[in-house]
């Protein structure tokens, strides 16, 4: 495949790796040794005045047969064609233009809109808040305090976004559904207490709606640490510990997503680009108060037998029953300040990083999207869907044919390969350090 080519099929499988690309922030890198795969789609934030209106899916006007088509456009799935920039890379207006993106938006606002479930109309407010690049940076022009008559587009973006942010934030004030409160609180996001709506939400809120998820108890922890407070610290922690699963209900929308658009041919790269979309404003979420998590469990403090149990019951949680790969780092780096068996991390970390690389060569060799393709990575969405992250990753390691001593090796010579470069690099800055 041409290096055009492939950029074209990278934005439109962006989805599959963007469902991969989880990462740790503020300080939290290094707490496990392995780098997590980072690839994200750039947030969109945008409108919540979309229209909803009557529309079909998208469909060619002239079939490919009558209208001639220049050595700078490609075919996409449906019959539809999209240009190409001078340096080969799909324009990306012109392929939001083709695909009738609005017209697709539009129509599956109406369709979560006309559900009975709350979730679904939930969805429906959420999925008004995104809309273009353009959008998305008039609002950050609004955020970085830019003042007169050429800022007047970001006051609006902002206003907008902030309307539509508080009818979610009160469809969650009043709901029983955690599923719908899990998408507002992410929503309101780092809010503070003054902000609309968003003050009616609370992390405690979501446990008691949630009990059993681990993921609002982890919010719960990291606030009692910035009030310093420390029981409700050590509540937090034994509820996390006693929890039966964490789940972030990530993958919500991309089901409803998947249920409410259309099936048709021509209709596919729309919905494929829909899905990127609501994955790249997912993956700004606020993360859960690992950081919190991580220092309660230091070495230090499992001294005291009591916290070593509860911190080893969390890692096992989030190990063995958490819907993230990012819940499942987390849990291994737990696991090696519990001073789990060796053979137990290499084994979890090869296991991880094997699949990360099965993912990213698929993407890489990815034959030029047509219609068969673009179903197919709509299929592994579905996939993930229904078994979660993890889920997903230990199905492909049951049928890779790997044995648990191959993940091991592979583990061992990447550290063995990470120390070789340390050293290298140490050894380098000595002879140059000044004398």
């Amino acid at each position: 495949m041409t290096p055009a080519l492939r950029r074209v099929w990278w934005v439109l499988s962006a989805l599959l790796l963007a469902l991969v690309g989880w990462f740790v922030r503020s300080g939290m890198v290094g707490v496990d040794a392995t780098p997590l795969v980072v690839v994200r789609p750039v947030p969109t934030v945008a409108r919540t005045d979309a229209p909803v209106v009557e529309a079909t899916a998208p469909v060619p006007t002239e079939s490919p047969e009558a209208t001639p088509h220049g050595s700078d456009e490609v075919e996409l799935c449906g019959g539809l064609w999209v240009k190409l920039k001078d340096d080969g890379n799909v324009d990306d207006d012109d392929l939001r233009r083709v695909v009738r993106l609005p017209e697709a938006r539009a129509q599956l606002i109406a369709a979560l809109r006309a559900d009975a479930s709350e979730l679904a109309r939930a969805a429906a407010v959420w999925l008004g808040l995104m809309g273009s690049e353009a959008d998305r940076l008039a609002t950050v022009g609004a955020v970085s305090g830019c003042n007169g008559a050429e800022c007047e587009a970001s006051r609006q973006a902002t206003a907008r976004f902030a309307e539509g942010r508080d009818m979610l934030a009160r469809m969650a004030a009043t709901t029983n559904d955690p599923q719908v409160y899990a998408l507002a609180f992410n929503t309101c996001g780092q809010a503070q207490p003054n902000a609309g709506a968003c003050q009616l939400l609370s992390a405690d809120q979501w446990a008691r709606l949630d009990p059993d998820n681990a993921t609002p108890w982890l919010f719960v922890l990291a606030q009692a640490g910035q009030r310093r407070d420390v029981a409700a610290q050590n509540e937090a922690l034994f509820r996390l510990s006693a929890s039966r699963r964490s789940e972030q209900h990530f993958f919500a929308l991309p089901a409803l997503l998947l249920t409410h658009l259309p099936g048709d041919e021509a209709a596919l790269p729309a919905a494929l680009i829909l899905a990127t979309e609501a994955i790249g404003v997912e993956a700004a979420w606020t993360v859960p108060g690992y950081q919190d998590l991580v220092a309660l469990c230091r070495p230090t403090a499992l001294r005291d037998s009591n916290r070593r149990q509860t911190c080893g019951a969390v890692a096992e949680l989030l190990v063995e029953r958490s819907d993230t790969l990012l819940d499942y780092g987390i849990g291994i780096a737990l696991g090696r300040q519990l001073g789990w068996p060796a053979e137990r991390l290499e084994r979890l970390r090869g296991e991880r990083a094997a699949y990360y690389e099965s993912l990213v060569t698929k993407s890489a060799d990815a034959p030029f999207p047509g219609c068969a393709e673009v179903q197919r990575e709509l299929a592994t969405v579905e996939r993930r869907v229904r078994l979660g992250e993890v889920g997903e990753m230990r199905e492909w390691v049951a049928q890779s044919g790997l044995q648990r001593e191959d993940f091991i090796r592979a583990e061992r010579a990447s550290q063995a390969k990470e120390a070789d470069a340390a050293a290298s690099a140490a050894a380098a800055a000595a002879v140059s350090a000044p004398r």
